[in-house]
């Protein structure tokens, strides 16, 4: 039936909300303290996990103090064996790093289902070592049943700050039609877990008389401060 994989994930999204709900607080307190203070909230994610970031930047709704690192060398648009190869590629986080490099004041999601890649692997090191706080959006059941790629032998959940568990398998398809595996949670997950993160932090900013910095729809006849907030932000999100 059409609805299977919805009935399946249904239940997936609520034990992965429930199951984060102590670490997701901690990443909702970063958020607004980072608001609050100016800064800046990065995204980085390769192959399908760029989509995380993607969901976050210049969102109708969104918060427009997000910059995606979106490089294209990483992103599966550009080639998806390609993209599967570089984002294995030693000394390219530092690349993506230098074009538009988070501050102190600043936060970083990194998002990856394995967590097993030298790019994530070395965004998270780059990260720690510019002090800048760190998220990691990955799947620990995919993680533990793999070995690192990365020379360290690390994996992205043992390098950040907080740890969101994306509740996927191992291998991300979770509907089984005999010998077929389909259905990836992952991205279903991801996608609702920030969404979830930036409406708490909304709410909790407005309570607390913090000004939000919020993108509207501009398919609208609705007036939006929307430029306002690209000007604001243009020098630090080189992407606006």
């Amino acid at each position: 039936m059409i609805i299977d994989y919805f009935q399946h994930s249904l239940p997936q999204i609520n034990k992965v909300l429930l199951s984060q709900e102590h670490e997701a607080q901690r990443v909702v307190e970063q958020m607004v303290k980072t608001i609050k203070e100016d800064g800046i909230i990065f995204g980085f994610g390769t192959g399908h996990s760029h989509m995380l970031p993607m969901e976050m930047f210049g969102r109708a709704g969104g918060l427009a103090n997000v910059c995606a690192m979106l490089d294209e060398s990483i992103l599966n648009g550009g080639g998806a064996r390609r993209s599967s190869k570089m984002e294995q590629l030693p000394g390219l986080a530092d690349i993506i790093w230098e074009c538009t490099p988070p501050g102190p004041k600043d936060m970083l999601f990194i998002v990856s289902n394995s967590g097993r890649n030298a790019a994530v692997v070395e965004m998270a090191l780059r990260a720690k070592k510019e002090g800048v706080f760190t998220v990691a959006i990955t799947s620990i059941a995919q993680s533990k049943a793999n070995a690192s790629r990365h020379a360290s032998g690390k994996k992205l959940y043992e390098l950040t700050d907080v740890v969101l568990d994306n509740g996927a398998p191992d291998g991300d398809a979770q509907m089984q039609y005999g010998v077929y595996t389909t259905g990836p949670l992952s991205s279903l997950t991801g996608i609702i877990l920030v969404n979830s993160l930036i409406c708490e932090s909304v709410r909790l900013c407005e309570q607390q008389n913090i000004p939000v910095p919020l993108f509207q729809s501009q398919n609208t006849e609705k007036e939006t401060s929307n430029d306002v907030l690209f000007e604001r932000f243009v020098t630090r999100i080189p992407r606006f």
